[in-house]
């Protein structure tokens, strides 16, 4: 402890001070870095903590070589030590900056969990499920949110492909109704409800080839929630609406039956019997 308070001191030879504690000390840590990086990844509080310490001993050596020249100063009136002394202290700052850029380079991230997206990603995935039944078709049930048109392609994809698609949901998300929607048109499959299929559920529904209702199933209709649509820019309700009008309409829905849909206010809600559901087209097959 004395030799490094003697240095900080001034008290060394100004050789001893350049070449032993400057020059030798600074040739040390290089070596002691290369080795770290040679490890890399290397942690980031390592990397810190390496960063830190280099930092403090290059203070160390700069002060205790400078008091050391200034000593010499005032014996020989020579600026020569204190001239050199700054053109080294420039080499140094140069060679530990480039060390301590290196280091950050080679560090891993702390490992903090997932990101905000995948986190939000894991909340939608935990509502809904995609269940493959016994008898190879499938059961969705939960809400409509992103990312279930892709979980749905994903499923569908490892086969066989199902005949029939039981829906149990309360809606959601219209575009990505459409999505299951198109991907259930697509493949001609028959869309079946036992309990409850509401809002932007019907649309996925009514996209069945064939459609089928349980004794006790229910389809809940009403037209768009202008609140929520303001928030999307450039949404436009009546256009929106009207293209699933259309959707509806080719996929034989009565007229009728489309406009009530829409004349359903979106804060209420619109259960029709059985019989008008087959009536107007909804319903197509008795399971």
């Amino acid at each position: 402890m004395r030799y490094f308070l003697n240095h900080l001191r001034g008290q060394h030879p100004l050789w001893q001070s350049f070449l032993v504690n400057g020059v030798g000390v600074r040739l040390a840590l290089y070596v002691l870095i290369l080795l770290a990086l040679s490890a890399a990844p290397i942690s980031i509080l390592v990397a810190a903590a390496m960063i830190g310490a280099d930092a403090l001993c290059l203070l160390w050596q700069s002060v205790g070589y400078f008091r050391a020249a200034e000593a010499r100063v005032r014996d020989t009136g020579s600026m020569l030590p204190t001239w050199g002394g700054m053109i080294g202290l420039v080499i140094a700052v140069f060679v530990v900056v480039s060390q301590w850029w290196a280091l950050g380079l080679a560090t891993r991230p702390i490992d903090d969990g997932p990101s905000f997206a995948e986190r939000k990603a894991l909340e939608r995935q935990a509502e809904y499920q995609i269940i493959r039944q016994p008898d190879g078709n499938l059961l969705f049930q939960g809400q409509i949110v992103l990312g279930v048109t892709k979980a749905l392609g994903r499923e569908l994809a490892q086969g066989p492909i199902p005949a029939r698609i039981t829906l149990k949901s309360d809606g959601g998300n219209v575009f990505e109704a459409r999505g299951l929607a198109k991907l259930i048109a697509t493949l001609g499959m028959t869309t079946h409800v036992d309990d409850t299929c509401s809002s932007a559920c019907t649309l996925v529904f009514i996209a069945g080839g064939q459609r089928q209702l349980g004794p006790d199933a229910r389809l809940g209709f009403h037209g768009y929630l202008l609140e929520n649509a303001q928030r999307l820019p450039g949404f436009n309700i009546e256009v929106e609406q009207a293209r699933d009008r259309e959707f509806m309409l080719g996929q034989g829905v009565s007229e009728d039956f489309v406009a009530r849909v829409y004349d359903t206010p979106s804060s209420d809600i619109w259960f029709p019997e059985h019989g008008f559901l087959r009536q107007s087209g909804v319903v197509t097959q008795t399971p």
